[in-house]
């Protein structure tokens, strides 16, 4: 059976860890670890994580970031996969691990990375509002949000191979790192997808906050620079006016933002994200 090492980057998280942490407790069926990269919590975070009954590696120290707390968990995986989730993720089902551990059996050398559907909620109530994921022969050669088209990182599983000899997440990106990440692997050889939804993550984050929709694009800019992609002239043109109503909307009263940035969304034919809370 492949073994699982699931990796959660935490800070002042005590008010969303308890989804993760039970969601976890109440996996049966697969062998995994759980890695908890700590940036020194002081809301009870880490009293929570010692209540877990599980197998738990903690680490509580100052840290330079998600990624930077991502790579020192990577440098401590026995996992034969690795699947990084949020404080406040959770696995959908008691036997969404074992559901994808056959198939993770199977899945290298053939494929690097296996990938699930991913739902997200709204930060608050956790409402469900969309669910995102598409088979690799969909999304390879779409562009989204200045990039080509990705898995969903959270529903996202890793063989170990990726990390060996020092490769890990960039740190010069405070956003854009798992997309960097995923797009030097997933564009040389293809991901195994999965039909069947694996995670729920509810939104929230500087990636997801319209205030950050500059500095996320940026990011994403410099990453295909480096990485030699150019995104198509149409796909630029529409990335620039979606970027311009998202600054728009991130510069009103947050509701009034949301809302707008909402309808934008219900416009294209896309749930909303924004507004519900």
């Amino acid at each position: 059976m492949a073994v699982i090492s699931i990796v959660t980057a935490t800070l002042n998280a005590a008010a969303l860890l308890p989804y993760t942490l039970e969601s976890l407790a109440r996996q049966r069926g697969a062998s995994f670890e759980w890695l908890v990269v700590d940036g020194g919590s002081a809301d009870g975070t880490l009293e929570l994580l010692r209540r877990y009954p599980g197998e738990l590696s903690l680490v509580s120290e100052p840290d330079r970031g998600i990624y930077d707390a991502w790579n020192k968990a990577c440098e401590r995986a026995r996992g034969d996969w690795l699947l990084f989730l949020g404080a406040g993720d959770d696995l959908v089902g008691d036997d969404a691990l074992a559901a994808f551990s056959a198939r993770l059996e199977r899945a290298h050398p053939a494929h690097d990375l296996v990938y699930g559907r991913l739902r997200y909620l709204s930060p608050r109530a956790r409402v469900e509002l969309e669910e995102v994921g598409a088979p690799w022969s969909e999304l390879r050669g779409r562009w989204e949000v200045g990039r080509p088209a990705l898995p969903p990182h959270p529903a996202t599983f890793h063989y170990r191979s990726l990390f060996a000899g020092g490769r890990r997440f960039d740190t010069r990106f405070r956003m854009a790192g798992d997309s960097h990440f995923l797009l030097r692997y997933a564009l040389a050889k293809p991901p195994l997808y999965v039909p069947r939804a694996l995670v729920r993550a509810p939104l929230g984050g500087v990636s997801f906050n319209l205030g950050s929709a500059a500095a996320l694009a940026r990011e994403v800019a410099d990453l295909d620079r480096e990485l030699g992609l150019v995104p198509p002239l149409g796909h630029r043109i529409a990335e620039r006016a979606r970027l311009a109503a998202k600054v728009i909307a991130g510069a009103l009263p947050a509701p009034v933002g949301r809302a707008i940035a909402d309808l934008g969304r219900l416009a294209s034919g896309q749930p909303r994200r924004w507004s519900v809370r």
